[in-house]
């Protein structure tokens, strides 16, 4: 059997530090940029000549953390309750065969510095990437796609408020984070939890989320997610 070996042309920074908390998806996360920093034998005004012209990128990925760890042929899919299994090949597990990824995020150009500035972003912070494609919607998007399991966006919403604490916190962030509350709030209302708990209302765990530097302390009630407090991590 032949194998391959493959580099990364750019590692992405990301305000996603650990996996919890990351979106299952990307959709509606224009709050969450990302910096991909390219190799340094790369030419990078060469290699992105032309670039700026799609709006849309599909970035190819390793998942670097779970690299040489055990995979099963059947998982749990979230959107299942993660209570029924499907074939690995039938999901967007983590855990593959092959650790790699594909995620769609919107071009953002070029800085001074010549990285890429995307958003949208779903990776973990410092996560390999192998290559980068122009999205082309004529090609990449089956306007007849039958999507078994997942077929629509998740549209049950938490309703997501701040305590007095966290939003004198927010207030002192959103001087020179303008984003980081729009990007919380997108985070915590599809309810990061493991899909066994989304059905609980009333949670007594308390759970936590690291966005950029800071932790967040939340919780789940009847009225919705509740975010304690905010910390430097």
């Amino acid at each position: 059997m032949t194998a391959y070996q493959l580099s990364p042309i750019a590692w992405i920074d990301t305000p996603f530090n650990e996996k919890f908390g990351i979106p299952r998806q990307s959709i509606g996360l224009s709050q969450a940029r990302g910096k991909l920093r390219f190799r340094e034998d790369i030419n990078v005004v060469n290699a992105c000549r032309g670039l700026e012209k799609f709006s849309h990128l599909w970035l190819s990925f390793v998942f670097h953390q779970h690299h040489n760890k055990k995979w099963s042929d059947t998982v749990r899919p979230p959107r299942l309750g993660g209570n029924e299994r499907v074939g690995v090949f039938a999901s967007r597990a983590t855990h593959r065969p092959n650790p790699l990824g594909l995620s769609l995020v919107k071009n953002e150009g070029l800085n001074t510095l010549n990285e890429l500035i995307v958003s949208g972003v779903d990776l973990l912070n410092n996560t390999p990437i192998l290559d980068i494609k122009p999205y082309l919607d004529y090609a990449d998007c089956a306007k007849d796609a039958i999507c078994g399991y997942a077929p629509s966006r998740p549209s049950d919403l938490k309703l997501v408020s701040f305590s007095q604490s966290a939003n004198h916190q927010i207030k002192k962030i959103n001087q020179t984070q303008t984003d980081f509350k729009a990007l919380l709030v997108s985070i915590l209302e599809q309810d990061p939890r493991p899909a066994y708990k989304q059905d609980l209302k009333n949670d007594p765990k308390q759970y936590h989320i690291t966005l950029y530097q800071w932790d967040i302390l939340w919780w789940v009630r009847d009225t919705g997610i509740i975010v304690k407090s905010i910390t430097l991590s």
